[in-house]
């Protein structure tokens, strides 16, 4: 009896091996659905739809691009958390629905189990900047000031647990400040409150504000990127701060099923490798003042799972509710 299930198990092993080896000569077996949890027009959508030209050409596939919005990205995530560890069911998002959602509100996907974190694609960066209301040349004196002033500092971002208003939120942490949350509905409202004057501080994305840093009407304090951004080679980053904790951007990468075997995982890095250097990807990152993926692979995942325990912290110390 032992001996006959030693030899079922050697078959199913061997079973497992080939189909293994099958699916990477074969990946992908039938074309690639990418999704965008985001509505049509961001800059993830920007993003996943130029990746998808770039993998088309790379890995010779059919890529449908697909927008599935709604509750925190949480509707497309949890698609693609449903869907069979294949290599043709893709999610193009921030990191946020996995490190940052699931702390605010339930969701029907657990991020730590039901995902794999496959690569970083580009990196989109968040800018500390100073409005007019603000007498301060560096964040350095943005600190003194706002210790000076406890809650006399108003910091507007993009929204309420947004990865703006959880990075500021570590920043008040380890610097021992007090500021005051102003959250928006998106960019928009944010900036035209930092250029009037309304608020002190605009915690954004920096291609926001980019060309009203250009013109002189907003001063940017510090970057939230893991490197200084290239239209302001002496604004330093916060890690330059000592504040490596602080460090918070939009991370968008691709993100598959559980589960994932190594014979799908290892030519699907491949071919996203070079889909990101390829000229088409590399003309959208300069274009859209977007920074490089930070990692694939193993280190990918150590870094979702680091933000993941931050975040929960960061969240926990600052009471942060979602809207």
């Amino acid at each position: 009896m032992k001996k006959k299930t030693l030899l079922i198990k050697a078959a199913g092993a061997a079973l497992a091996i080939m189909a293994s080896g099958a699916m990477a000569q074969n990946w992908p077996a039938k074309p690639i659905t990418l999704v965008v949890p985001y509505t049509a027009g961001g800059s993830a959508d920007a993003i996943g739809r130029r990746l998808g030209d770039a993998l088309r050409k790379e890995a010779n596939v059919t890529v449908i691009v697909e927008n599935k919005p709604g509750a925190g990205a949480s509707v497309g995530t949890d698609f693609v958390a449903r869907a069979q560890p294949d290599g043709t069911t893709l999610l193009l998002a921030s990191t946020s629905p996995l490190t940052i959602f699931p702390h605010l509100a339930k969701t029907n996907y657990d991020p730590m189990k039901d995902l794999t974190p496959v690569a970083s694609v580009a990196v989109a960066p968040v800018a500390i900047v100073a409005t007019k209301a603000l007498p301060v040349k560096d964040f350095a004196g943005l600190v003194e000031y706002a210790k000076a002033n406890p809650d006399g500092v108003r910091y507007g971002t993009p929204g309420q647990g947004t990865v703006a208003h959880i990075g500021m939120a570590a920043v008040t942490t380890q610097t021992g400040t007090k500021m005051l949350h102003v959250p928006y509905r998106g960019n928009s409202q944010a900036l035209t409150d930092g250029l009037g004057g309304v608020i002190e501080l605009l915690v954004v994305n920096s291609d926001v504000v980019l060309p009203h840093v250009a013109n002189g009407a907003l001063r940017p304090l510090a970057v939230m990127a893991p490197q200084r951004l290239a239209a302001w080679p002496d604004v330093p980053t916060m890690a330059e701060l000592k504040l490596p904790q602080a460090q918070y951007f939009s991370n968008f990468g691709i993100f598959a099923p559980a589960n994932l075997p190594p014979a799908v995982s290892q030519p699907l890095q491949a071919a996203l490798a070079k889909a990101v250097a390829s000229p088409e990807f590399q003309e959208l990152l300069a274009k859209s003042y977007l920074q490089p993926g930070t990692a694939s692979g193993d280190a990918f995942v150590k870094q979702v799972q680091a933000e993941f325990t931050n975040n929960a912290r960061i969240i926990k110390e600052g009471n942060i509710k979602a809207e």
